[in-house]
C-alpha cells in the first residue's frame, strides 16, 4: 500500500503550464501526475544528495550539520 498523497496548490509560470500541457497531450497524464512525478524524482535526487554530503563531511572529519557548526572534529568553536 502506497503512502497518501498530500495536497499542494502552487502557481506556475505560463512556460511551465505550457510544458504540463505539452507532456499531458503526449503522454495522456494529468498534469498532476506530471508536476507528482517530476517533484518526486527531484526529492529523491536531493536525498541522495544529501546522504552523498554526509558522507563527505565525515570522511573529511567535519562535523555533520545536526551537531552545530561545521568546523573539524576537535576544533573549539
Amino acid at each position: 500500500m502506497s503512502l497518501p498523497l498530500i495536497d499542494l496548490r502552487a502557481k506556475i509560470s505560463a512556460e511551465a503550464d505550457a510544458v504540463l500541457e505539452a507532456v499531458q497531450r503526449a503522454t495522456g497524464k494529468d498534469k498532476s501526475e506530471v508536476v507528482r512525478d517530476v517533484l518526486h524524482k527531484w526529492a529523491v535526487a536531493e536525498i541522495h544528495a544529501s546522504s552523498v554530503l554526509i558522507k563527505i563531511l565525515q570522511r573529511e572529519g567535519l562535523v555533520a550539520p545536526s551537531e552545530g557548526a561545521l568546523r573539524k572534529s576537535g576544533e573549539a568553536a
